[in-house]
This record gives structure tokens, sequence and C-alpha cells, in this order.
């Protein structure tokens, strides 16, 4: 959904009109950037960087794949929404909903950034 951000966000409200909490949501979202960003900083090190990172070999070669979507300024801008958004839902914002679609936003759009 990197860089759609009209699909991710109706995803998104799916997701909430189901009941799923914004909580977990971030963190998911967060824990998918994090693996980008690690393998990111692993480049070129080979079948390796599975082994370094803990990381099964599929996850580095899907993440492999779905950074030739990202430019580093463009994940640490999405990295930077998702912080934003974490610390929203979890009590400094009155409109959790809100904070965490407004991040997702800004994640697809940082997508190829």
């Amino acid at each position: 959904v990197a860089a759609d951000a009209g699909t991710a966000v109706a995803l998104l409200r799916h997701a909430f009109a189901t009941g799923v909490d914004p909580v977990p949501l971030v963190a998911a979202l967060a824990m998918k950037l994090r693996v980008l960003a690690k393998v990111a900083a692993t480049r070129g090190r080979g079948s390796g960087a599975a082994r370094e990172l803990g990381l099964a070999p599929w996850q580095v070669d899907r993440a492999l794949t779905e950074l030739r979507h990202w430019t580093p300024e463009g994940l640490a801008v999405a990295i930077g929404a998702v912080a934003e958004a974490d610390a929203q839902v979890k009590g400094e914002s009155r409109d959790r909903a809100y904070a965490v679609e407004r991040a997702v936003i800004r994640v697809a759009q940082a997508a190829g950034r």
C-alpha cells in the first residue's frame, strides 16, 4: 500500500469499523518500518544480513523488494510519522483514529520520496 494513500486510508477505516484498536495498528506499522530500516542499513551484505538481523531470509528478500519504493529520506519521514502517531494513540491525542489516519497518509506519501 506504500504510495497509495487512498487505498491505505480505506483499509484503515475498514479496520476501525471492525473494531481494531489503533495501538496495535501503529505498532505493526512501526515494526514494518523498523525491518525496512534495518535491512536498508545492511544493503550489499548478502545472505549474512538475515542472520545478522535475526530475520528469516524471506523477510530480508521482501524488505529489499519493498525498499525499491523508498529513499532514505522518505523512510525517515515515515518513521517520524509513525513515532508521532504512537505517542498520540497512547494519550497525547483525543482522536486516536485521526492520528493513525494522518500517519498512514504521511507514510504512503513518503514512499518514493
